[in-house]
């Protein structure tokens, strides 16, 4: 199925490459469990283009976030692979008129799940990973101690176990057949419910042992597609000075709290800051607390109408203050 999707996306990408400036895809990283961006310019290099349950990364900040991706050729489209929670993203960067959708042509692709290394590598230590493939609902990876099975769901990332968005939500063509999402709407935000159904103490307690082991790094920022101020972030402007280089808990709450404020009605919940943070720190959660604020009391799912405006970017002067 996975090679059979890659064949696929392949003669796609040649039918539509005389039209495209740049095809964004996902190409072999430095060993099977990893894959990195790539840009493929000539049709040269549309073998290299890969699709399996490693492209963990959302391609989409490469059209937005410096340095943004410059076409050279104005009047052609740019190409791009999305997932389902990628396409959703998109949807919120058209938005926003950070791109226009003219000039998009975008590769949709039923995601069944991606692979999140480090899940892996705890419950085995490997070392020189030869193969990594996908069998029936299970992981298998040849390294330099034999082979290595996992059960799929154990090693999958969390995102994509609470995804009911597997399938792109906005696209030009579809590589791949359809599928379904592993859990019910009911259950989105299950993690959610789990952590605010402890005491307030233990909820502090939680947030103040993840956050002590940041190093505001900032990757979780540098990763968001839609964290697009990073140039005059709050966290490192100097004048005004919100905030100080101390590493201390307060410092490190007010940036996470700041950054997900300013995503608030906007993450489409694609993972990256979860994905990226070197400390695993479930910084997604705050974000998905929003995302519940924002549909229980607004209606307002971000990411999947490209013609809707989010709802803290629109002024209805019938309005009422409380």
């Amino acid at each position: 199925m996975i090679e059979t999707d890659t064949m696929q996306l392949h003669k796609l990408v040649e039918e539509a490459l005389p039209e495209l400036d740049t095809m964004i895809g996902w190409a072999a990283g430095e060993d099977p469990l990893h894959t990195r961006p790539i840009f493929i310019r000539s049709a040269e290099s549309i073998p290299r283009l890969i699709w399996s349950p490693f492209c963990a990364q959302n391609l989409t900040g490469y059209l937005v976030k410096p340095p943004a991706l410059q076409p050279a050729d104005k009047n052609k489209q740019i190409g791009i692979c999305v997932k389902g929670c990628d396409s959703r993203s998109l949807v919120a960067l058209i938005q926003e008129k950070f791109v226009t959708r003219d000039r998009l042509r975008i590769f949709g692709i039923p995601c069944r799940g991606t692979v999140d290394w480090r899940k892996v590598m705890r419950q085995v230590r490997l070392s020189y990973v030869k193969s990594a493939r996908v069998e029936d609902n299970r992981l298998i990876v040849d390294d330099a101690g034999g082979s290595h099975n996992f059960d799929l769901e154990d090693v999958l990332t969390r995102k994509c176990l609470r995804c009911i968005h597997p399938n792109p939500v906005v696209y030009d063509v579809m590589v791949g057949e359809p599928t379904v999402s592993r859990i019910k709407p009911e259950d989105l935000y299950r993690d959610v419910d789990a952590l605010e159904k402890r005491p307030l103490e233990e909820r502090l307690a939680f947030w103040q042992a993840e956050l002590d082991r940041c190093m505001r790094c900032y990757a979780c920022r540098n990763a968001c597609p839609l964290c697009v101020c990073q140039e005059r972030c709050i966290a490192e402007t100097r004048d005004p000075k919100w905030l100080t280089q101390r590493m201390g808990i307060p410092e490190k709450f007010l940036f996470h709290f700041i950054h997900a404020m300013h995503l608030a009605g906007r993450c489409t919940e694609c993972g990256e800051c979860e994905r990226v943070c070197p400390m695993e720190i479930p910084v997604t959660l705050m974000k998905e607390k929003l995302n519940k604020i924002m549909e229980e009391m607004l209606g307002y799912v971000a990411g999947l109408d490209p013609t809707a405006i989010p709802p803290l970017l629109t002024f209805n002067p019938g309005e009422t203050g409380v």
